[in-house]
């Protein structure tokens, strides 16, 4: 008969053995919970240094955007360019809201930017816009613009447009120089320019996406009233 005293030394031994193996694999876990802890505080250190970094920067354009509101002085170039800089900033971080958030009753809706100096011609133009759209089935709206400065100002405190029908002979600020001005600040509006001149290769230079010659009619301007929801028009009010 064996020993009851050999056979709990026995038990013991394999007690002891078996906590030790406990012991060794709660080590090892304890110690991969410890990698995945720094690494997850690693991650959230890393995310926290990018919103600091982005509220920083956030901050910084906002005070640009002041600066140049409050600064009367500041040519009209620079604070274009500076619009341009803030709105690409917001568009890289996808807080820029498309044309497919669009409610579906503004489907038809389409804006159209007259820019003369001729208050005849605009006239014109607008009656002969406006009997386009009518065909096509459209809610036309409209605004007017003597000059180009005009034009960029009205981008400048937030308007947008689908279409804008740009002379090319202005006072004060003609055409090239607007159309340029306004696609530095990152105006997708589609514009037209609507000229008696032959040479149009630098009014396209400046960002021009179609060409007219005058006299305008509805048959001309037809073809330009296009709804895409798809396609952004970014103006201020979206910056």
């Amino acid at each position: 008969m064996q020993d009851p005293s050999s056979i709990s030394g026995e038990d013991n031994t394999q007690i002891d053995q078996e906590i030790q193996n406990l012991f060794t694999r709660l080590d090892e876990h304890y110690a991969q919970l410890e990698k995945k802890k720094e690494v997850l505080e690693n991650a959230i250190r890393s995310d926290i240094e990018a919103l600091n970094k982005d509220q920083n920067e956030a901050r910084k354009l906002r005070q640009g955007l002041l600066h140049r509101s409050g600064d009367i002085t500041s040519s009209l170039e620079s604070a274009s360019q500076n619009i341009a800089n803030v709105k690409q900033w917001l568009m890289n971080r996808n807080t820029l809201e498309s044309d497919d958030d669009d409610d579906q009753d503004q489907s038809n809706n389409f804006s159209v930017l007259i820019v003369d100096d001729d208050r005849i011609v605009r006239e014109t133009n607008r009656r002969f816009t406006g009997l386009a759209g009518t065909q096509k089935q459209l809610r036309m709206e409209f605004q007017e613009a003597k000059n180009g400065k005009e034009a960029v100002y009205l981008h400048l405190a937030g308007a947008s447009f689908d279409l804008i029908l740009m002379d090319f002979q202005m006072p004060i600020m003609n055409g090239i120089q607007a159309t340029q001005l306004l696609r530095q600040m990152g105006v997708k509006s589609r514009i037209v320019g609507v000229t008696s001149e032959s040479d149009q290769q630098a009014f396209f230079d400046a960002g021009l996406n179609n060409c007219i010659q005058k006299p305008l009619n509805p048959a001309k301007i037809a073809e330009f009233l296009i709804v895409s929801k798809k396609r952004k028009r970014i103006g201020t009010s979206q910056a």
